[in-house]
């Protein structure tokens, strides 16, 4: 896969993962879950992980976490760096990058 080619992925599954953090919050009860899904609705999505790092319980973190990993692999794609450890810098292998695209650690430094 080339570069596009991933980028196109990541962007997609990115917009799928943070249309399930709104309907999540849409179909909370709690009244701050709906004042952030509103604030959220007013916001660009770049702002998106500002607003949630530290405001949602753990029923939510795991599509934060996975948020800011994504952006985090566009970010590197823009940038040139995508497919390299953000630790140690060395090639991450195609195997990895091709069961989780958004990779961010060589097996070595994966924790």
């Amino acid at each position: 896969m080339n570069n596009t080619e991933i980028q196109t992925k990541l962007s997609a599954e990115l917009a799928q993962v943070r249309q399930r953090l709104l309907d999540m919050l849409a179909n909370s009860d709690q009244a701050y879950h709906q004042q952030l899904l509103s604030q959220l609705k007013d916001h660009p999505p770049s702002d998106w992980l500002e607003l949630t790092a530290n405001n949602l319980g753990s029923e939510y973190q795991i599509l934060i976490a996975r948020i800011e990993k994504l952006e985090a692999a566009l970010c590197q794609i823009d940038i040139g760096q995508y497919g390299y450890c953000c630790d140690c810098e060395e090639k991450i292998d195609d195997e990895r990058l091709l069961a989780d695209p958004a990779s961010q650690r060589c097996r070595r430094c994966a924790p």
